[in-house]
């Protein structure tokens, strides 16, 4: 854990080793269900996030297609239970927690451009038939992004809500140019956003994430792959990570799996379309 923290080159050495280890024990299915299934997913966790952290594949996660909405009685549910943009975090989103209620069209809107990014890979034709529709969608949702960010200031950013609504945006605008303009979260061009990113959530109080824990982790997760190749930035967010998967993840382990998951799918994506996964880089 600490190496990951500290982005030592030697992570990856004792990542493979944790390999080895649970695969001579037959495989993380194999392990027993009490001590051994604690040991694999801490072990699943630190591979995870120094892939998210470090944009390369995991080692022991397999990359699995991304997990959209449900049909629910003949009609799309408007979130599904594991969405890493739920707002909520109850399964039935019956309410919308006040806390967060600001920020309810940025990550509707966020959630929705990345299942057209998913409708553009996995059903082409319909991406073709809809690419108007997309685009116009696209539009309105980068000039709400502009709209709140515009009205955001240092007397504004005073509270822990309103810090909380300025990092939701500044995630949504990375995650905006990688799912709309396939840009890579470590891009320069998110750099100064993930920057300010990281100087929002050092302030607020991490009680307050409580109401809605798998935004945090989608916040976190935008934020630590931008991060990488910045010493500066980046143990604040794997640290975070870990926090998160220590105290969320490992008794919530089939949505905080899929969530991570869900962003893996995005980064693989991201790195074959620009060709962007040459070890070592």
């Amino acid at each position: 854990m600490y190496e990951n923290v500290r982005g030592s080159e030697f992570i990856e050495i004792h990542i493979r080793g944790l390999r080895k280890m649970i695969d001579v024990r037959g495989g993380i299915n194999s392990l027993p269900s009490d001590k051994g299934q604690y040991l694999g997913e801490m072990a699943l966790q630190q591979d995870i996030i120094h892939a998210v952290c470090s944009n390369k594949p995991p080692m022991m996660f397999d990359i699995c297609d991304p997990t959209l909405r449900d049909l629910c009685m003949n009609r799309l549910e408007n979130w599904y239970p594991q969405s890493p943009l739920r707002v909520m975090n109850d399964g039935g989103f019956t309410r919308i927690d006040v806390e967060l209620q600001g920020s309810f069209e940025i990550l509707r809107d966020a959630f929705q451009l990345f299942e057209m990014l998913c409708v553009e890979v996995y059903d082409e034709q319909t991406g073709v038939d809809q690419a108007e529709a997309f685009g116009a969608h696209r539009n309105m949702a980068w000039a709400k992004m502009v709209r709140e960010e515009e009205s955001m200031s240092e007397d504004v950013l005073s509270s822990p809500r309103s810090k909380a609504e300025g990092a939701i945006v500044l995630a949504a605008k990375i995650h905006f140019r990688a799912v709309v303009m396939r840009t890579p979260h470590h891009d320069v061009a998110n750099v100064r956003d993930m920057k300010k990113l990281e100087g929002l959530l050092r302030g607020i109080d991490l009680g307050f994430w409580k109401i809605a824990h798998y935004v945090y982790l989608w916040i976190l997760l935008t934020g630590g792959a931008a991060s990488h190749r910045h010493a500066e930035c980046r143990p604040y967010f794997v640290s975070e990570i870990m926090r998160l998967g220590l105290g969320v993840g490992l008794f919530d382990w089939t949505s905080y799996r899929q969530t991570l998951g869900n962003f893996l799918w995005l980064q693989h994506f991201l790195r074959k379309q620009t060709g962007w996964d040459r070890a070592g880089e």
